[in-house]
């Protein structure tokens, strides 16, 4: 190794391209090339008469928060991280950044997590971004043999007790004949389910379709993509 090679973070913060913080961010984001080709390798060392390009727009180290979205088929199998993988990802993600393994890691969830259920999955490793998540609004669909009509739902939903804390912000509609809407929010595990079977409900599915404001749009089953900058929940 030539002596007057040295870490590329330490070379980007010499060009004034960005701070050593932000350097490694930037660098694991794929959004360092160096002689035209993508460097992720945090530690990776170049010589001074390289060149060294960060990708335009510049990002703020906030904003470099790996955030995904995930449409789970029904018959996906946990744990989640596992369906994330490049031959899966939406071929019209808008993002730009280029996937890494190590964005796998540590991932906070919301949404379609439980056995049975399927559709829009939100997975962060942002803490503050994980916190409103957890209080996020949820909907999904209910699919059902027969939905009750909307007379009936309202009478079980008036005559209904809960044993501990009743659900924030709960809200069901009749949609058809075979399925109903459901609004919650600071969802807990499996108590979309546990609200249809209070309800003497037995769901055929779940699907979550939105999470705060973001819904499924034009994700297709299986597939997943990053969260643009511009997206918040």
């Amino acid at each position: 190794m030539s002596e007057q090679e040295m870490r590329l973070s330490k070379r980007m913060v010499e060009l004034g391209l960005c701070s050593r913080r932000e350097a490694d961010a930037f660098i694991e984001q794929g959004r360092v090339r160096v002689d035209g080709q993508v460097v992720q390798q945090l530690g990776s060392r170049v010589s001074a008469d390289q060149r060294i390009e960060l990708e335009a727009p510049r990002m703020v180290l906030g904003e470099l928060s790996i955030s995904l979205l995930l449409n789970r088929s029904a018959d996906s199998q946990l744990p989640l991280a596992s369906l994330i993988s490049p031959a899966q990802r939406f071929a019209r993600d808008g993002s730009e950044v280029n996937f890494n393994p190590r964005h796998l890691k540590a991932l906070q969830q919301a949404g379609a997590l439980d056995a049975g259920s399927h559709g829009l999955l939100a997975l962060t490793l942002d803490k503050k971004l994980a916190r409103k998540l957890a209080d996020a609004e949820q909907e999904y669909l209910v699919q059902l043999d027969s939905a009750p009509t909307a007379d009936a739902l309202k009478q079980q939903l008036q005559q209904l007790t809960w044993p501990g804390k009743p659900p924030r912000g709960l809200k069901i509609s009749r949609q058809s004949d075979r399925q109903l809407r459901m609004v919650l929010s600071a969802v807990q595990p499996g108590q979309p389910l546990a609200i249809c079977q209070a309800l003497g409900l037995q769901p055929l599915g779940l699907r979550c379709i939105r999470i705060g404001k973001l819904g499924i749009g034009e994700l297709p089953v299986g597939q997943w993509r990053y969260l643009l900058p511009m997206e918040s929940f």
